[in-house]
């Protein structure tokens, strides 16, 4: 039995000293938060199905879709904090295989995020558990997003 514990002590020291926060911590953007609702100057956004996920890590953002069947569809780019109350969105990156504008690196249209550019939402509220961002659109459309932890 004692030789059992001093061959597991040290794989559970490996295990406890694992990172899960790639590149240090990032606060409280770390894991998934699901989309729960989009509104447009005010009023819900019945185009929204509530089927996105927002995930963050290090400077890596992706934005996934999960259908009824359970098909997952990810977009990616990158994400900043700028100060203490704005969110800047990256969806201007490419790679070998899927040039700048490529599906995988534009957002889910019903988000009404810019599409090949940068979009900054306002921080309005930020807890634990709950987000609150919102976005002025170029056309003038306010659009306030609502999101809850997942994980």
């Amino acid at each position: 039995m004692k030789k059992i514990f001093l061959i597991f002590l040290p794989l559970l020291a490996i295990l406890g000293a694992g990172c899960t926060h790639n590149d240090g911590d990032i606060g409280p953007w770390f894991g998934t938060w699901q989309l729960e609702e989009i509104t447009a100057d005010g009023t819900v956004d019945t185009g929204y199905h509530h089927d996105i996920f927002w995930q963050f890590q290090n400077t890596v953002f992706c934005m996934r879709k999960v259908t009824a069947m359970h098909d997952v569809y990810p977009r990616w780019g990158t994400w900043q904090e700028t100060g203490n109350d704005i969110l800047r969105l990256d969806f201007t990156n490419h790679d070998n295989d899927h040039p700048e504008g490529s599906t995988i690196y534009t957002p889910f249209p019903e988000t009404h995020i810019r599409p090949n550019g940068i979009t900054e939402l306002k921080i309005m509220e930020m807890s634990g558990s709950e987000l609150h961002l919102q976005y002025a659109a170029p056309e003038g459309t306010l659009y306030d997003y609502y999101l809850k932890k997942w994980r």
